[in-house]
């Protein structure tokens, strides 16, 4: 999903707007994903594999008596290679079936721990906010505000100017607007709404200074 022209200037006038008010800056990237989770298909697939051949077979799923009796059950025991040559076909079938599965998006996207996805967009965030040079400003009141689409979620990264005055979950209601509107396809009109909260927090306790230089663009980045 790209946005238009119209909505990156929106949101460059908002990151203007709320700079006004404050010594700290702004900066905006959404991308449309963080990471393509590759390890999680695989994980999924060792896991079936592992776990419910044996399980199946225990349950008579297939019936090892029935590929050597025609179809028919004399109440006897399979040989032993007979089971482990089921078991062996058995788990890579499901292995082969489920990383097939899994890979499917929407499927990847509802397996993938959250846990992963959160620890995804973090690292990205970070990345995001030391490539764009929003940590080299004068008084290191950087703050970025970065979304992910693919792993709906978003994360807003303060410089250690910011950290010194400000805690960490300051930044929780910015976070919940942006994501409230992204969730209803506006992701302009969140990416305004965080930048208004993240500018009041801003201005409370990093007032403009009378050399107030604009130190990072006013814009929004897509990856």
């Amino acid at each position: 999903m790209r946005l238009t022209d119209d909505e990156h200037t929106r949101i460059s006038g908002a990151i203007t707007s709320a700079e006004r008010s404050t010594s700290g800056e702004i900066f905006c990237v959404v991308a449309q994903r963080t990471d393509d989770y590759r390890a999680v298909p695989f994980a999924w697939a060792a896991l079936a594999a592992i776990v419910l051949a044996p399980a199946l077979l225990w349950l008579g799923i297939p019936d090892p008596l029935w590929f050597t009796s025609g179809g028919w059950s004399d109440g006897g025991h399979p040989a032993p290679r007979l089971i482990i040559a089921l078991y062996a076909s058995l788990s890579a079938i499901l292995f082969v079936a489920t990383f097939l599965v899994v890979r499917i998006p929407p499927v990847l996207r509802l397996l993938t721990p959250r846990s992963l996805q959160r620890s995804a967009v973090h690292r990205a965030a970070v990345e995001s906010f030391l490539s764009h040079g929003i940590h080299v400003t004068e008084d290191r009141t950087g703050v970025l505000v970065f979304l992910s689409l693919e792993d709906h979620a978003a994360e807003i990264v303060a410089d250690e100017g910011i950290y010194a005055k400000v805690a960490h979950d300051v930044w929780g209601d910015a976070l919940d607007a942006l994501l409230a509107e992204v969730r209803d396809g506006r992701i302009a009109d969140g990416f305004i709404m965080a930048i208004g909260l993240c500018g009041a927090v801003l201005s409370a306790h990093f007032p403009p200074c009378a050399r107030n230089p604009n130190e990072l663009p006013d814009k929004l980045i897509e990856i």
